[in-house]
């Protein structure tokens, strides 16, 4: 299976650097599949995903790559400036994305707080009191 895993990422670090606009929306959430299997075994993927941030435009792949900011904040350098760049939109994402959004900006805050803090109440701000959705709300 490892072996299989890692000929997976290889390829998912292929299709990435190719930039195959199709295939990188499925390739983002392959690579969040496994990280979430493999937290800590194939963190080189991140730095590539990471670099294609605004080739993702599908929703599915926005909140994969959201969660995957998130969940590695503290190992990506400018992750604070990527999730930033993507609140003027925030409310004009489907609601898949928003929750992403709002949980990778609080595990942003928990990571760095001192970098994030401004950001933090903003995306919660938009959150609670701009947002329809009451789930994203709450």
């Amino acid at each position: 299976m490892n072996r299989s895993v890692s000929r997976a990422v290889q390829i998912i670090q292929e299709i990435v650097q190719n930039g195959q606009p199709v295939a990188m929306q499925e390739a983002v959430i392959i690579a969040k599949n496994i990280f979430r299997r493999f937290p800590t075994k194939y963190e080189r993927l991140i730095s590539f995903l990471v670099d294609k941030i605004e080739h993702y435009t599908e929703p599915d792949s926005k909140a994969a790559i959201f969660w995957i900011i998130g969940e590695y904040a503290d190992k990506i350098e400018n992750s604070e400036t990527m999730i930033e760049q993507f609140c003027d939109e925030f409310l004009q994402e489907p609601d898949s994305v928003k929750l992403s959004l709002l949980t990778a900006t609080v595990k942003l805050y928990l990571k760095k707080p001192d970098e994030s803090e401004e950001l933090i109440h903003k995306v919660l701000n938009l959150a609670t009191e701009q947002a329809d959705n009451p789930d994203i709300k709450d």
